[in-house]
């Protein structure tokens, strides 16, 4: 079954697309949650608890954590808006500025071996592929959250 080749291809090859060396460093100090909160804040420039919330699909107190412990380990910082004291922003500090942009460059290099083997025809092919993967899988993730909600609807049951 091809499903069960492409299984196998992956669990062989697990370590070199999850794990390269140069990402262990940044795999031991923070968490996947973590991380993602810090490139939604590179990618934005700054934001607001509820952003990150949204974007990984979280509570606001998970959210609030995460940026609690990179607030600690230095990696952001909040701030008073100037335009309304009553908003906090959440902003990178140079050690987060430092750790995103060495994420980067590990990524963009991996991306470079990986393009350097292929002819322009089989990016193309390969950019189609990938977006087509995301689309199922965020069609299957709406779908897993519309039935969680449709489960979690408070349900009035008549009392005699």
């Amino acid at each position: 079954m091809e499903q069960d080749k492409v299984i196998k291809i992956i669990l062989d090859n697990m370590k070199k697309l999850f794990y390269p060396e140069e990402w262990l460093e940044i795999d031991i100090k923070l968490s996947k949650s973590e991380l993602f909160a810090m490139l939604i804040v590179d990618r934005y420039g700054e934001v607001i608890m509820s952003k990150i919330s949204n974007e990984i699909n979280i509570s606001m107190s998970t959210a609030s954590g995460i940026v609690d412990r990179l607030v600690k380990k230095k990696y952001l910082k909040r701030e008073r808006s100037d335009l309304d004291r009553r908003i906090v922003l959440i902003k990178l500090t140079k050690k987060g500025q430092n750790t995103i942009e060495t994420l980067k460059k590990s990524i963009n290099k991996y991306l470079n071996i990986i393009y350097e083997s292929l002819t322009d025809e089989e990016i193309k092919v390969l950019t189609n592929v990938l977006i087509k993967v995301m689309d199922a899988l965020s069609k299957s993730n709406e779908e897993k959250n519309t039935q969680n909600k449709e489960k979690s609807k408070v349900e009035k049951i008549e009392i005699e």
